[in-house]
């Protein structure tokens, strides 16, 4: 009987060692790590929004034959890893420029390709492989922004998105 008394005063100090070692202050006043939401890659989501301190977000955005998923993403201002598999069966790119123009409104040219020369052009994640994936980092300022595939006849058949940068 006094075997099975020792044996539970032992689990409780135990328990309160691991207790009290998980929180508290350490009075240091200094938190580490950022807190950054997951990428959101679900074909039926339709928007995204990347939190934490700005500069440290990380977005997926999946192509397909012929959209992104998703369509609608929202960022934080700063430093932006955006993510681009390619799950379609064709090469396909992300290109990203700043502008208030409607994102299936863009200046073309007669085959209905985006001139990218007549926009704010910030970045692109270039010719992606089917089955591969590739990244680029962005530096956003708040504003508005369109993403759009201009592999020939891509952007003409829908394949266009839109970013906005708070």
């Amino acid at each position: 009987m006094r075997a099975g008394r020792y044996t539970v005063g032992a689990i409780a100090a135990l328990a309160a060692l691991i207790v009290a070692g998980c929180g508290g202050d350490d009075g240091g006043g200094t938190t580490t790590g950022a807190t950054t939401a997951a990428p959101t890659t679900a074909a039926t989501t339709t928007s995204t929004t990347t939190t934490g301190a700005a500069g440290e977000g990380k977005t997926t955005i999946t192509m397909t034959d012929f959209a992104f998923s998703p369509d609608k993403v929202t960022l934080t201002q700063g430093d932006n890893t955006i993510i681009g598999p390619n799950k379609g069966k064709t090469p396909h790119e992300l290109v990203v420029a700043k502008t208030a123009l409607a994102p299936n409104a863009l200046p073309t040219d007669s085959s209905g390709d985006v001139v990218e020369g007549k926009l704010d052009v910030v970045g692109e994640i270039a010719d992606v492989d089917p089955g591969k994936t590739k990244h680029t980092d962005f530096d956003l300022e708040p504003g508005k922004y369109v993403m759009f595939c201009n592999v020939p006849g891509h952007y003409k058949a829908g394949m266009y998105g839109t970013i906005t940068v708070q």
